[in-house]
């Protein structure tokens, strides 16, 4: 017998209410059959803003992967923790701001800033310039102790170890650990790309072995060009993530095609270790200063009581969560999830992933949110492992906008339907533009949404949409057919709202 939670407490299942549906809508169960999908591989639950249960509920307890959708609960976690308006500080300390100019030693204690980008780097260090120092003859430290060391590599996930996505967060560590490389269609066909980085560093080689071709641009761009990674000095043994022998120098070469079509496009490799990037950015940034380096870098620890000689401040949080999720960065949500393991009274010495699940959970049981199923992970959803129903996602999107102070800042960091993010370009239908704020999952074998969107009466209402499986991949038509059947036929049910509370319409939707 299966056990029931509406409203918060847990009964025997005496069968569903009567405004519940338990079928799916005819025309998403022919896009599952169309797309040979069983629809036993398929959660779906669609439930009103402050309706006291869904008027849809398939397969609404079944834990499956959500695959990026996972992102939705570490930004509760996050916005619940610290507010919209949290920020970081990294700062240059110096043991004495009397000392000798330019001879240090320097410190920069790791805060797990996650939004240090190269941008702040050199502001951090021009603050430094500008107070008259241009040579640094002295040591400088890098103070990492604020993380524990990972477990995990970069290729463990996919074995794509290179690629951005997969980079392993450090307390200290700028642009993500990642080098953008703009790449563009030569002005004629079977010309080569024209390939540039946004970035130069110095021990990164690139060879350029590709071409343009004529044609319509891919859904995937990418998909006609490989990539190969090597050590520039021979005899190294095969290398699938950044380590110390590319540290000495890197060769990334790129193949293939691609379509004029496609226009400029960015693509992130990260190629040295987090030592080395920082390393190798500091000297470029400090002589386009116009300074010069003569000392040395280590990780070491900085003491805490230094005082501090230039900082520079994160973005607000809100900011970093609209990159986290309209842009679906891994690397965000995973720093997000260590720094929470080292806030409160509770805080961890030196923040772990298991610690920053704890305290999520933690954060969630508070608020009567107590998913056994949950699996978090890494808090990114690049997870194999990670779990998740789509009723326990439905209630925390619907208590974000029932109880919390920051339900619309929730909503405004999810993607726009066919607007902007990674749902810029999703859907067929124009008459979904605009109306849905919803975060997309995908990996091999899942494909999921979660968010909110506008019925057929203008009122706001959770959408949640997990398939796992074979052929979820294809699922895309049925996550369409049910934001139309949100659109144009689910409506307030008759009973389906008590009559102490307030349903008000959404505003006039984005079209």
């Amino acid at each position: 017998m299966w056990l029931l939670a509406w409203g918060g407490l847990a009964c025997a299942d005496p069968g569903p209410p009567p405004s519940v549906s338990q079928e799916l809508p005819q025309t998403l169960r022919q896009a599952l059959a169309q797309a040979n999908v069983p629809a036993s591989e398929v959660s779906v639950v669609v439930w009103g803003v402050h309706e006291p249960q869904p008027r849809l509920a398939w397969e609404a307890q079944t834990p499956r992967n959500p695959a990026s959708v996972m992102k939705l609960v570490t930004t509760l976690a996050a916005l619940e923790n610290w507010g919209p308006a949290k920020t970081w500080r990294t700062e240059v300390r110096v043991p004495r701001l009397e000392a000798q100019r330019g001879q240090g030693p320097f410190g920069v204690i790791g805060v797990g800033d996650p939004g240090l980008t190269l941008e702040r780097w050199q502001e951090l260090w021009r603050q430094v310039y500008q107070q008259g120092i241009h040579q640094l003859s002295g040591p400088i430290r890098f103070d990492q102790e604020g993380f524990a060391p990972s477990a995990s590599s970069p290729d463990t996930f996919d074995q794509e170890g290179f690629r951005a996505y997969n980079v392993i967060p450090h307390a200290l560590q700028v642009g993500q650990q990642t080098q953008w490389w703009f790449i563009r269609p030569g002005e004629r066909v079977g010309e080569p790309l024209q390939i540039w980085p946004e970035f130069p560093f110095s021990r990164i080689e690139l060879r350029n072995r590709t071409r343009t071709v004529d044609g319509p641009c891919p859904a995937l761009w990418r998909s006609g060009l490989r990539y190969a990674i090597r050590a520039k000095f021979p005899g190294q043994a095969t290398i699938s993530h950044p380590d110390r022998h590319l540290d000495d120098g890197a060769i990334l070469e790129l193949t293939g095609t691609m379509p004029q079509a496609c226009g400029v496009q960015l693509m992130g490799f990260s190629l040295l270790t987090n030592a080395a990037y920082l390393d190798s950015s500091l000297r470029t940034l400090w002589h386009e200063l116009g300074g010069t380096f003569t000392g040395t870098l280590s990780q070491g620890p900085v003491p805490r009581d230094w005082p501090v000689l230039a900082s520079s401040e994160s973005p607000a949080l809100i900011e970093l969560l609209l990159q986290m999720n309209k842009n679906s960065n891994n690397v965000l949500a995973r720093t997000l999830l260590l720094d929470l393991a080292t806030d409160g009274p509770d805080a961890a010495s030196a923040a772990t992933e298991s610690a920053g699940q704890a305290k999520v959970l933690r954060i969630l049981a508070e608020r009567g949110l107590v998913f056994p199923e949950l699996v978090l992970e890494n808090g990114a959803g690049l997870s194999r492992k990670a779990r998740i129903s789509a009723e326990h996602l439905a209630r925390l999107l619907l208590w974000m906008q029932e109880k919390s102070l920051y339900g619309n800042e929730f909503m405004a960091t999810l993607p726009l339907v066919n607007v902007d993010g990674t749902l810029r370009h999703s859907f067929e239908d124009p008459q979904l533009r605009g109306r849905f704020h919803l975060k997309s999952g995908t990996l091999e074998g899942v494909k999921a949404l979660a968010g909110y969107g506008l019925d057929a009466q203008n009122h706001w209402v959770v959408v949640v949409f997990l398939a796992n499986g074979t052929g979820a991949g294809g699922t895309e038509v049925a996550q369409e057919a049910l934001l139309r059947w949100v659109y144009h036929e689910s409506k307030i049910p008759q009973s389906g709202v008590p009559p102490d509370a307030t349903v008000l319409p959404a505003p006039n939707p984005l079209r």
